[in-house]
């Protein structure tokens, strides 16, 4: 029985030098590219171990190799115990940890190859290593892996069914395989637009499906920053990055003089909007966002104009205005205070969102769609203040990854529509205080804006609710005032604005912050981040620092903050949650296909989308800009 065992074992053996070269080759394609979207070096010590187990392998295919198997069983034992020790003890990703043990196991794996099924454990492993750094790949480098992937792979299927039918491949000659280029190069182009198709058909739903999501556990952001200090330009060349001397919180702002950001100056205690405009930092990618859904990524929000700018009026940890949250030491996740207790939880839907920092000199400002509640971050503390905006101890340091998950507020009109005007005592105490020598001018000129309001057929539009005034100052700002770069001449911002008739983009949106304060609307000043440009290849959003914005938030009793834009060329509405963008990948890859084609055949797919920049709405009415 046992010789015949040994018999039927060697009848086995695979015999193909050509499988097992391309088979080696497909698993240094994976590890390679996991290497690169893990950012590991494990390829310096696992493609020449594996070479070398493979020509051992080979070697001793026909013996029965009892001593290797068994260093074999006993070092990937310790191999598991490590991946666990490391996993329980959060040492690095999970993804992380599995494409190294993965290696591990297939570097150990290549030392016992004697039979064709073995050799497809190795393909297999590859396959899922090349899975996983598709998970983290952010890039379109990714796709040089998976082309040269399929272009190993493809002649790999055909040896391996020569080898299922008893035809012996001793020699790689391709012509008499029939991996002729034409034909191989014909059949990589199939499948490659089959692959594509099937991945722009693909839907896009909420991160992995699992409540272990996406965070640099590699990283450590410390304290560098006191509860409730802002660093706007941190990482600066020559001077360290400081803290506030006052040890009390603010605007923490190293470096030396002339130093420049890559962002704006929107991001701070209390911000000047009436600076130079024309001092923009040069385009620079600043992160990258997983997302089922296009939002507004908010960073910060401001309650107290100044005649300038805004400030963050309550800013003080010692009166109890910064809240400070520790993680749980087992894991990065923390559970922030929830703003969700403002609104009925009908009106809110939750959205996964994962960040991918690119910058080199981001701030210690946390961009997050509206509410977040859960943050997996890594560091051991966060601050948040009383307008929901999260702050990290340190600067974000560039490669940083975190997730938030956030319940956003849906944006019914027909609820908002009969939104009533009583707010909490809290919303009316800091969110309708309007200077004294503009309010009147504010007041008059927004009731002069709804006297004016009238549908085509000449009838006044209703204006009974808060929501319809907002909708419609929002776009009557739009409509009636223009871009330019004037400089403030020292008096109120928007009393200048008013006066010559439009300003900046900050300037729009302050103006109507305080002419719906003026007419009893609680509103606040809120900043961020665009959505950016969906990459349908990567399935990521890419935001830039040209994206920073502001917008004006409303607040409606039940419903929450919800955000409008009064800027000329931009949506009334920023992207929001109840616009489906399930099959997003699919509509940008059409989108770009549109653009590529003559305008008269694009037109005839109909016309522009309803959330063009172009688009507005006055009164419940659809309008189009046409400047």
């Amino acid at each position: 029985m046992a010789s015949a065992a040994v018999q039927e074992s060697r009848l086995e053996v695979e015999e193909s030098i050509p499988l097992r070269v391309m088979v080696q080759l497909l698993v240094f394609i994976g590890i390679g590219a996991a290497d690169v979207a893990t950012g590991s070096t494990n390829s310096f010590w696992a493609i020449p171990l594996s070479a070398i187990g493979a020509g051992w392998g080979w070697y001793a295919r026909h013996q029965r190799n009892l001593v290797v198997k068994f260093l074999i069983a006993v070092t990937m034992i310790v191999m598991l115990v490590l991946f666990l020790r490391d996993l329980l003890t959060l040492q690095d990703e999970t993804r992380t940890l599995l494409a190294r043990l993965l290696i591990q196991l297939q570097v150990l794996h290549s030392f016992d190859l004697p039979r064709r099924k073995d050799l497809g454990y190795s393909v297999t492993i590859g396959m899922i290593l090349l899975a996983l750094a598709a998970t983290q790949s952010q890039t379109m480098g990714f796709a040089v892996w998976l082309v040269i992937f399929l272009v190993v792979a493809l002649p790999v299927l055909i040896l391996d069914q020569r080898s299922r039918l008893g035809i012996l491949t001793r020699q790689f000659q391709p012509q008499k395989l029939g991996l002729s280029p034409a034909p191989m190069l014909g059949l990589l182009a199939v499948v490659l637009v089959l692959g594509l198709g099937i991945f722009l058909f693909l839907p896009r739903l909420p991160g992995l499906q699992l409540q272990d999501f996406p965070v640099s556990v590699n990283i450590s952001v410390q304290r560098q920053v006191p509860a409730g200090g802002i660093i706007s330009r941190p990482n600066t060349p020559n001077t360290p990055t400081g803290v506030d001397p006052s040890g009390t919180g603010g605007t923490v702002t190293p470096g030396a003089e002339g130093d420049a950001s890559s962002l704006p100056p929107l991001f701070g205690e209390e911000i000047d909007t009436t600076g130079n405009a024309s001092q923009s930092p040069d385009p620079q990618l600043v992160m990258r966002v997983r997302s089922q859904a296009a939002l507004f990524w908010r960073v910060l929000a401001y309650d107290e104009y100044t005649g300038k700018g805004w400030r963050i009026s309550r800013n003080d940890k010692d009166k109890g205005q910064i809240r400070t949250f520790r993680r749980a030491p087992w894991n990065y996740e923390f559970l922030l205070a929830d703003g969700r207790f403002q609104v009925d939880s009908s009106a809110l839907r939750q959205v996964i969102q994962t960040y991918t920092i690119t910058s080199r000199d981001f701030p210690n400002l946390i961009p997050a769609a509206s509410i977040p509640f859960r943050l997996f971050f890594p560091s051991e503390e966060i601050d948040v203040d009383l307008e929901g905006g999260i702050r990290s101890p340190g600067p974000l340091p560039e490669s940083l990854t975190y997730t938030v998950v956030s319940a956003v507020p849906i944006r019914d009109e027909a609820v908002l529509r009969k939104a009533p005007a009583r707010y909490p005592r809290f919303i009316r105490d800091h969110y309708l205080a309007v200077p004294e020598a503009i309010a009147p001018m504010l007041k008059q000129r927004a009731e002069q804006f709804f006297a004016e309001a009238k549908d085509a057929d000449g009838r006044p539009i209703d204006l009974s609710s808060p929501y319809l005034k907002a909708n419609y100052l929002t776009s009557v700002i739009k409509q009636s005032f223009k871009l330019n770069d004037q400089e403030s001449d020292g008096s109120d911002l928007v009393g200048q604005f008013l006066t010559n008739g439009g300003g900046r983009e900050s300037n729009f949106v302050t103006t109507l912050a305080l002419m719906l304060r003026s007419v009893g609307v609680p509103t606040r000043f809120a900043t961020g981040f665009a959505p950016g440009n969906f990459n349908p290849f990567t399935g990521l959003y890419e935001v830039y620092n040209y994206d920073t914005i502001s917008l004006v938030e409303v607040f409606f009793p039940r419903r929450g903050w919800l955000a409008f834009d009064p800027v000329p060329g931009r949506p009334v509405t920023p992207p929001s949650i109840e616009q489906n963008r399930t099959f997003s990948a699919l509509e940008a890859f059409w989108q770009w296909v549109r653009s590529l084609l003559p305008e008269p055949v694009a037109n005839v797919w109909g016309d522009r989308p309803r959330d063009h920049p172009s688009y507005y709405r006055i009164g419940g009415l659809d309008h189009c800009d046409l400047e």
